[in-house]
């Protein structure tokens, strides 16, 4: 489960590497949407439907 150190790092290299990106909405939606899927244990079957730089990002920084 993610805790608050780790949460920060995620989106703190999230920004970093995708702030100026035109689809920066859609990419922090889909960073929100995999921290809780992996905080669910449910990030595998969800894989599909979320970017997938922003899975390997979620898969990186989960303590869990």
């Amino acid at each position: 489960m993610f805790d608050k150190a780790s949460l920060d790092q995620l989106f703190e290299e999230l920004r970093d590497e995708f702030e100026l990106e035109t689809d920066w909405e859609d990419i922090q939606r889909d960073a929100h949407l995999a921290v809780a899927f992996a905080d669910a244990g449910t990030l595998d079957d969800q894989k599909g439907g979320l970017d997938a730089r922003i899975v390997e990002l979620v898969e990186r920084h989960n303590p869990g």
